[in-house]
């Protein structure tokens, strides 16, 4: 079957749009089946072999510590695209009208979302997991 070229630009058209949504991080371990192996270690060992950035994750640089509880915080931007003055009107291959939007220099609004991770400590040791945030 052949494509016209009017009939391939009206599906790039329709496509394109479509991409902003679309993410290219994806994690091969579940977040919880890594961190579930850490229970029964020690926060020592724990602060020692955690490793949420090799899993694809960003996190706050600092890790807090008490002598109940350790804590990771993983960071979530996301970047939402503001409809705005970018839009420009023209006209697709067959003639007629189309609002075309420049995406890359479209204003975003910002939101950061976490997720605190936090091992309960008895004695050193971790029992349990707590999560807590719209990130997790």
């Amino acid at each position: 079957m052949k494509l016209t070229q009017p009939l391939l630009w009206a599906i790039c058209l329709i496509a394109i749009p479509f991409t902003g949504c679309q993410t290219n991080t994806t994690r091969q371990v579940n977040l919880d089946e890594y961190l579930q192996q850490f229970i029964g270690s020690s926060s020592a060992e724990i602060q020692q072999n955690l490793d949420l950035k090799a899993l694809g994750y960003q996190t706050a640089k600092n890790v807090q510590s008490s002598p109940t509880e350790l804590s990771y915080t993983i960071l979530r931007p996301l970047n939402i695209p503001m409809a705005g003055g970018n839009a420009t009107i023209g006209s697709n291959a067959m003639g007629a009208p189309v609002i075309r939007y420049d995406t890359t220099a479209a204003p975003t609004y910002d939101i950061n979302f976490s997720c605190k991770v936090t091992f309960k400590l008895k004695e050193g040791i971790a029992q349990s997991i707590q999560y807590l945030g719209k990130a997790c």
